[in-house]
């Protein structure tokens, strides 16, 4: 892997406060790259910039937040921003597979021919592996917490964002259609004995045996309701129901419906629409009940000079509030909501099928070894959006704010006993690395036990219904379950509780969660700053200072560079010991040199 090294701690600040653009720049750029400022970029038939990659696109490009990252057919992960500058390139000793995912947080997820599977943040910097043996079988899916899903034959592994595990749970039959996010937060996919499966975010599973295979299929959500459309090779179309208030085993039901005038090849759902793309070009969006609400052409059909020929393999489409995109290898048409033709952009046929962003930018691998961006849609994302990850998740878990948990009510839970045999039985949950079902009830409990003493009239703080040294128990158990969901929890206590080893536990559980959904933590770790501030604790410093570290670490730029510039901060309290700066200077480095790398097993 390329990067800038920078050896001295002066060097780390310069790059830190002068260059803060440098956390974007980790490569030189490659022979023939370009780099195009935003107020220069129009709308229009010509790239705005190209860069010679050297090797083709093998699949489609991985877009968010403002960059992309493509795999070639050599095994070579690069990344570009949205200007056409090289971020990094990553170059493993093993083959990659041609199955890639992104984080909210911009990480890539990736596995080799090995069976290795790896995290890479925003910066190129390996963050965990795990070693599975086998390669993944198809692209890994991220749920709404973070959590991300690995298929490995007939097994879906779930890991947290900082790589513990789970849970996992063997399907019994190898994938055969790819799983995908659903719009409950769920993963469902068919399996080849025909099976459909979804498998919810704690690994429960309910399945339903199919007449024949689909090849393809979308998710919909009609207010409460959550189904799936199939289509089939012979043309022939499904509906599957899923019913949460059903028995376990019986809440996926089939049901006829009425199949599109031809094969499709490829589809997208936004909320209780659906939008397809016909083999012959046509696209058509469709309601719940089947009913098509308008249908137009796109840049492959025959009428506008297309194929009228176009098949699953090289195509694909984005159905947002921006409206509904057709892309293939040869071109991209864009719908407004209600069916008006927004534009059609064509282009030399490419190696894989193109990648549209949220920028309205589109990424097409070329059969010419270069990467093209074209600027075809400037209407912006009207979703609400994160300061530093682009849009939030389509819904939650639920795992910042669970329902009571079974002991809620229970005044044995406050007994000395009582307290170790359940850290004792959930330190076994989580350590077995099948969590499961118990995660909400688990996380519930931890919770519960951590805030006992908030906002209660009657609590002691000489004699605790939970003693401060049994709340840090909890809340580093509350850390390794590793929900992003759970942060803004950790910083309510965080801001209220006045033991700093419990402030400390807190700081050390956010970064083993290692993300941040807002960058909110360092507001938090900035009353070290205020002035004549009594807590001056330096092991909650330190804590504060290695999460500073680890959420920087994992999430890249920009949060990298608010966490770069409060370390700075930090470094020069002036009640700040030399143990404390030096573990600051070593952090910075370390950001810099982007070495370092956590063992995980499945």
């Amino acid at each position: 892997m390329k990067r800038t090294r920078c050896g001295s701690f002066a060097c780390v600040f310069l790059f830190a406060v002068v260059f803060p653009a440098f956390l974007f720049a980790q490569t030189t750029a490659a022979d023939g790259s370009q780099r195009v400022a935003r107020a220069d970029m129009r709308v229009g038939a010509a790239p705005i910039w190209s860069n010679d990659l050297g090797d083709l696109v093998e699949s489609e490009p991985y877009l968010y937040v403002e960059s992309a990252v493509v795999s070639t057919i050599g095994g070579t992960i690069r990344s570009f921003h949205v200007t056409g500058t090289p971020l990094w390139v990553f170059e493993p000793q093993q083959t990659v597979t041609p199955f890639l995912a992104r984080s909210l947080e911009g990480a890539v997820y990736l596995g080799d021919t090995m069976g290795v599977f790896r995290v890479l943040n925003r910066t190129g910097r390996e963050l965990w592996r795990l070693n599975l043996e086998n390669p993944i079988t198809h692209p890994p899916v991220v749920g709404w917490d973070g959590r991300v899903f690995i298929p490995v034959g007939s097994t879906i592994f779930c890991h947290t964002a900082g790589g513990h595990p789970l849970w996992s749970v063997d399907l019994g039959s190898p994938i055969a259609v790819a799983p995908m996010l659903d719009r409950a937060g769920s993963i469902a996919m068919v399996l080849e004995n025909r099976e459909f499966v979804r498998v919810n975010q704690f690994g429960v599973v309910e399945r339903v045996l199919l007449d024949q295979q689909p090849f393809l299929f979308v998710s919909l959500r009609d207010g409460t309701e959550d189904s799936y459309v199939l289509f089939f090779p012979n043309g022939q179309a499904e509906k599957i129901f899923f019913n949460e208030r059903s028995p376990r085993g019986t809440r996926l039901s089939r049901a006829s419906f009425p199949p599109p005038p031809m094969l499709p090849a490829a589809a997208a759902s936004s909320g209780a629409q659906f939008a397809i793309t016909l083999s012959d070009g046509r696209v058509m969006l469709m309601s719940a009940s089947g009913q098509i609400l308008w249908t137009g052409n796109s840049h492959e059909t025959a009428v506008e000079r297309g194929s009228a020929n176009i098949d699953a393999s090289r195509a694909a489409m984005v159905f947002d509030e921006r409206g509904v995109y057709s892309l293939s290898t040869r071109g991209a048409t864009g719908f407004a909501v209600d069916g008006r033709r927004r534009f059609i952009h064509r282009f030399a046929e490419a190696n894989s099928v193109p990648g549209f962003c949220d920028d309205g930018f589109l990424f097409v691998g070329g059969r010419d070894r270069a990467f093209h961006a074209f600027m075809l849609d400037t209407r912006p994302r009207t979703v609400p959006r994160s300061r530093f990850f682009g849009p939030y998740p389509e819904g939650n878990y639920g795992m910042g704010d669970p329902p009571p948990s079974p002991w809620s009510t229970d005044r044995q839970r406050f007994d000395y006993n009582e307290q170790n045999a359940m850290l004792a039985r959930i330190e076994r949950a989580i350590h077995s690395g099948q969590l499961g079902e118990s995660e909400p009830v688990y996380v519930a409990y931890l919770m519960e036990m951590v805030s006992s003493g908030l906002n209660n009239p009657g609590h002691s703080r000489v004699r605790p219904l939970v003693s401060p040294v049994r709340r840090i128990e909890f809340i580093r158990l509350l850390g390794r379950v590793g929900s992003r969901e759970t942060v803004p929890f950790l910083w309510h206590v965080f801001d209220r509780d006045p033991h700093p080893a419990v402030r400390a536990a807190i700081a050390e559980a956010i970064g083993t969660i290692g993300v941040d959904p807002t960058g909110r933590t360092f507001l938090s770790f900035s009353f070290f700053l205020t002035p004549n501030n009594p807590d001056r604790d330096p092991q909650l410093l330190m804590s504060a200072i290695s999460s500073i570290a680890a959420i920087s670490r994992f999430s890249g730029p920009p949060l990298s560079a608010d966490g770069i510039f409060l370390l700075r901060r930090l470094y020069y309290l002036n009640w700040a010991p030399p143990v404390v700066r030096a573990q600051i200077r070593n952090e910075l480095e370390d950001l810099f040199r982007g070495e370092g790398l956590v063992m995980h097993q499945p």
